[in-house]
């Protein structure tokens, strides 16, 4: 990567870590829907990026959000495995991409596939995150509304600021 784009990476790193643990973390709708926008940053990582860098970035962001949350890794891990599956999701959904697309954004390939993208990316990091943050399956339906809730209202938002992105 050129220098101008890590700086720009790192600055998005640093302004999405600061909305989520400044705004969003202070977000609680009914008691158990709180909008995870964070995951905006690795959503937006260019297609070729390495899967180890990545998963460092995943680490260093789910740290400083459970640092700043105090929620004992849990974050960590579940950012960690969204960096891991990350790459082979673009495989599996985008086969023929083009070799020079960098980003994967809803202008370039569309609501349905973009969707897809974030729609299942989003639900891996929030079934872990919450599977984690829970430990049991004694109240299952009441973790299981935690995951379906918070995916609709993260991937809604990411919706939302990618619309406005591409106009």
């Amino acid at each position: 990567m050129r220098g101008n784009v890590v700086i720009w990476y790192a600055l998005k790193f640093v302004t999405v870590l600061l909305l989520q643990v400044l705004l969003f973390n202070n977000i609680d709708y009914f008691g158990f829907i709180s909008p995870y926008i964070y995951l905006l940053f690795f959503l937006d990582l260019p297609v070729n990026f390495k899967t180890a860098y990545a998963m460092l970035s995943g680490f260093l962001m789910g740290f400083w959000v459970d640092v700043f949350g105090n929620t004992m890794g849990v974050h960590t891990a579940a950012c960690v495995l969204l960096c891991f599956v990350r790459n082979t999701w673009i495989s599996m959904l985008f086969s023929s991409l083009n070799a020079q697309q960098t980003e994967l954004t809803l202008a370039r390939v569309g609501w349905i596939d973009y969707l897809k993208y974030i729609g299942g990316l989003v639900l891996l990091h929030h079934t872990a995150l919450f599977l984690l943050e829970s430990l049991s399956f004694v109240a299952f339906g009441y973790t299981l509304l935690r995951i379906v809730s918070n995916t609709v209202v993260t991937v809604s938002l990411i919706l939302f600021y990618e619309y406005f992105r591409s106009k």
